[in-house]
């Protein structure tokens, strides 16, 4: 399934999308597989498969943690292609990788965007490339279907906001705080709003990520967003083994999507 069938799907359906980021190989990457399938089946409808990175500058305490985990069981962008491909036979909601510049330069972008390709992926993130620098990376991926999803936050000048926005496919990221991934209690308040003026003007649908992690938050954001992305809290929650925990939060923000 595409990004747009998803979110054609979630538009009938009249409610925002609800994305998980998962990191994979921690604490291993048969825990990846199979957490993915339950995250599918407590309602999640597209699933972010991050690639750890051993300077991952726009993630917090929280993520850091998760990706050194990974790095120390060898988890590479190798053995996250042969995860993908068994998720291509068992997923039925788009799954995308979050990743950073340096593991896809090294790996090849030609190399990098066929094997996403081959392996069912449908998006990609790439939170320390910059826009104006992404430009061969994201015709690479278009020759093989795959999709750059790219970045806008509060501080994006207007005029870098309509260069974006014309070049945008799947979805825009929309970083609802300044600095990096992690908890917080509150958003800013001119988030919702910045959100709907955007979404008003994008072509594609706007998910809303970086500091999302309680039922508030997420009654707030659902009537101004297209989705909602929480990384840290599920990150947070495997490492301290609150699986199931985890699982009903989530199918409490579900329901919380779903309400009229």
């Amino acid at each position: 399934m595409t990004i747009q069938q998803r979110f054609d799907q979630l538009m009938k359906e009249k409610r925002s999308g609800l994305i998980a980021y998962i990191t994979a190989g921690c604490p291993d990457l048969a825990f990846t597989q199979e957490f993915a399938l339950r995250l599918q089946d407590a309602g999640v409808d597209f699933i972010e498969i991050g690639v750890p990175f051993s300077d991952p500058i726009a993630d917090g305490p929280v993520l850091q943690q998760a990706s050194q985990k990974a790095l120390e069981g060898r988890t590479n962008l190798q053995s996250i292609f042969k995860l993908c491909g068994k998720l291509e036979k068992s997923l039925s909601i788009p799954y995308l990788l979050m990743t950073y510049f340096n593991p896809v330069f090294r790996y090849g972008l030609k190399d990098f965007a066929r094997d996403c390709c081959e392996n069912g992926v449908s998006g990609v993130i790439v939170p320390d490339l910059p826009f104006e620098e992404s430009n061969d990376f994201r015709l690479e991926l278009e020759k093989y279907g795959v999709e750059q999803i790219l970045f806008i936050s509060s501080t994006t000048s207007t005029q870098r906001r309509k260069k974006i926005l014309e070049a945008a496919k799947g979805f825009i990221y929309y970083i609802a705080v300044c600095g990096v991934t992690g908890m917080r209690e509150f958003l800013p308040e001119e988030t919702y709003q910045d959100v709907a003026n955007l979404r008003k003007v994008s072509k594609v649908p706007v998910a809303v990520g970086f500091g999302i992690s309680n039922a508030e938050q997420v009654r707030r954001l659902k009537s101004c967003a297209d989705a909602i992305i929480i990384g840290s809290f599920v990150m947070q929650e495997i490492m301290a083994g609150n699986y199931e925990m985890l699982l009903e939060t989530i199918k409490n923000f579900r329901n919380i999507l779903r309400e009229e």
